[in-house]
């Protein structure tokens, strides 16, 4: 039978952790004054909003809202019902829970198509590996794995799987009695024309795509089989699967992204899971398509430098030229590095060939700036044995230079082109200047794609020195009252018992006067308060927001008991005239409209007598 979790154990379990320790997994936390700032996993912003109060242990967005405690966080960022998330932190904290209370997580476990979409993938994952695993079935494209150079760990901690030739997956379903609707919507199956089923993964390796969260969510499956069209099919995207917004591993590189403040961005999945055999744990890969702008915000949560290693061939050229462009637009504050293996071989080839020590050294000592990428980028395709061809090229990476802003650097890197070329550093000097004064003057306000070391550190660093300043909202004078005696009584028990004991009074807004009415219930059975345990004892998301909301404004004082009386009078009294003047006012515009004279004296009259009535207040 289900057991609710008692208030001690929740108690004990939320004061056991840091709420900086769990946030910071998934945002990239500065602190700023008092708090600590980052931006928000909900929504896209440049300038962070999000904060995490240490002292009073609750976060809170100043744009979208979205507030509470540990708990609080960890329902909203990972969709877990409260119980859940009260496990989820115990298993943080190494604290055993009584197994009647995991009983009750999944009690509360909502019934909805998400989550059986969610259970469905994990089943079919388990399937997946056991036959790559534990099967003859499975051993062609276990040799395969092994020969590429993972070991049984490797397969295990990826849980790569095997599809074999035969149908498997859409028995195995039917079997357990699996609604054909679930099945359909899932995205494992191919509907035929008459409306049946059949699997979508067959005769594959699969690589298993988790979200951030580490649930199964999608499959990419590697053919076997020499005659199949495609090499690589990956699933549809689905209710639980966008691919401009998931990262491969990014769910098991988090960590070691927070830790070295730098992320990886490999170009196949095979180069992720070969680096991270290999000891390199914080890489990345999009899905299959070209880096997206969410994948880059997702990213600029957490690092603070970005290392490309995609492929040395063309397509894996080009496509690092449009990752710098791109992450340049969408986090100019990332500072970004290339990683240019030797011989054109993609990471998973280099390690395969040099081994661990040779990769993890290239990975250290093979790193390019934007600059010289663009400069060896320029040379593909051009003859530059050619006078027309090498002045071409000149003139394109001068113009490249022009917008760098280190003196230093554009230093450098003439004079290198000069003893390459064998042409006079004097005439390129003057031909990079006469370039740089026909800038435009918007230049100097902001870097280039390709000129962005200093100016991102400059601004990394007044990003990290200058604390935000929330936008303070407009509210009425009456909100303004409401929500500073709210705190007041929270935070003062003789403020509490001096306007409970005024006869009939309520707020006006919904939010506050629900938890006025919660507050009521909690001090029946509390003695002080305790903003951890009447987040917890609300128990809503919803109200958890507004309650840190209070608690992060700046315009409430601390208590004062004498000036209850004055905020009481205030809402009981002198809003609600406000309130009807501004009706009567609204009254008398529509009788004039409609010519309604007699109307318009008996609203005119009554008017007068409730502008009397304010002034005698």
């Amino acid at each position: 039978m289900a057991t609710r979790i008692p208030e001690e154990v929740i108690n004990q379990v939320r004061t056991s952790v840091n709420i900086t320790d769990v946030v910071s997994e998934y945002v990239q936390l500065h602190k700023q004054g008092r708090n600590l700032f980052g931006k928000c996993p909900w929504h896209d912003e440049r300038t962070p909003s999000f904060s995490v109060n240490e002292q009073k242990q609750i976060f809170h967005c100043f744009s979208c809202g979205r507030g509470g405690n540990v708990f609080q966080f960890l329902t909203e960022m990972k969709n877990l019902s409260f119980p859940e998330a009260v496990l989820e932190v115990a298993k943080i904290a190494h604290i055993d829970i009584d197994q009647k209370y995991l009983e009750t997580a999944n009690s509360n476990k909502p019934v909805n198509e998400h989550a059986a979409l969610y259970d469905l993938y994990t089943e079919a994952a388990k399937l997946y590996h056991h036959m790559l695993m534990n099967t003859s079935a499975g051993q062609e494209a276990l040799d395969y794995l092994h020969q590429r150079g993972l070991d049984d760990d490797t397969l295990n901690l990826f849980h790569l799987g095997y599809a074999p030739k035969e149908s498997l997956l859409l028995p195995f379903f039917q079997e357990r009695g699996v609604d054909y609707q679930l099945l359909r919507q899932s995205e494992l199956f191919v509907e035929n024309e008459d409306g049946s089923l059949r699997d979508r993964f067959v005769n594959r390796v699969l690589f298993t795509i988790r979200n951030s969260s580490g649930q199964v969510i999608a499959f990419s499956g590697r053919s076997l089989a020499h005659d199949e069209q495609a090499k690589y099919i990956n699933s549809p995207e689905s209710v639980l699967f966008n691919k401009s917004q998931e990262l491969f591993n990014f769910d098991l590189a988090k960590n070691p992204i927070k830790r070295s403040k730098d992320v990886i961005l490999f170009e196949g999945f095979m180069d992720v899971i070969a680096a991270f055999s290999a000891g390199v744990q914080n890489g990345v890969a999009s899905m299959g398509t070209s880096l997206t702008v969410e994948q880059v915000q997702k990213i600029s949560r957490l690092a603070d430098q970005v290392l490309i290693a995609y492929d040395g061939d063309a397509a894996g050229q080009a496509a690092t030229k449009r990752a710098i462009e791109l992450i340049s637009q969408v986090a100019p504050a990332l500072k970004i590095k290339i990683i240019n293996l030797p011989d054109g071989l993609d990471p998973d080839e280099y390690l395969r060939k040099f081994g661990a020590q040779e990769f993890t050294n290239a990975l250290s000592h093979g790193l390019e700036t934007p600059i010289t990428f663009a400069m060896r980028y320029l040379k593909q395709g051009r003859n530059l044995a050619n006078e027309a061809e090498k002045l071409g090229y000149l003139d394109e990476v001068l113009k490249i230079l022009a917008t760098v802003d280190n003196a230093l650097e554009r230093d450098l890197q003439v004079n290198q082109l000069a003893q390459e070329f064998n042409v006079g550093a004097t005439s390129l000097h003057e031909q990079l200047n006469h370039l740089r004064q026909q800038l435009p003057q918007a230049h100097h306000q902001g870097a280039s794609t390709y000129s962005k070391e200093r100016s991102n550190s400059q601004r990394s660093w007044q990003q990290q020195s200058a604390s935000p300043e929330p936008q303070l909202k407009v509210r009425s004078r009456t909100e303004r009252a409401e929500r500073t005696l709210l705190m007041w009584m929270l935070h003062d028990w003789h403020v509490w018992q001096e306007v409970t004991a005024v006869s009939d009074f309520h707020f006006t807004k919904l939010e506050y006067e629900t938890l006025f009415l919660l507050a009521q219930g909690y001090w029946s059975t509390h003695q002080q308060y305790d903003l951890g345990l009447f987040l917890d004892y609300l128990n809503d998301n919803n109200l958890a927001r507004v309650l840190t909301d209070l608690e992060n404004d700046i315009m409430i004082s601390q208590p004062s008991l004498p000036a209850v009386k004055q905020l009481v009078d205030q809402i009981m009294h002198l809003t609600p005239l406000v309130d009807q003047i501004k009706h009567k006012l609204q009254q008398i515009s529509d009788a004039q409209q409609l010519g309604n004279n007699e109307l318009l004296v008996t609203l005119t009259n009554e008017y007068i007598a409730l502008l009397r009535q304010q002034h005698a207040q």
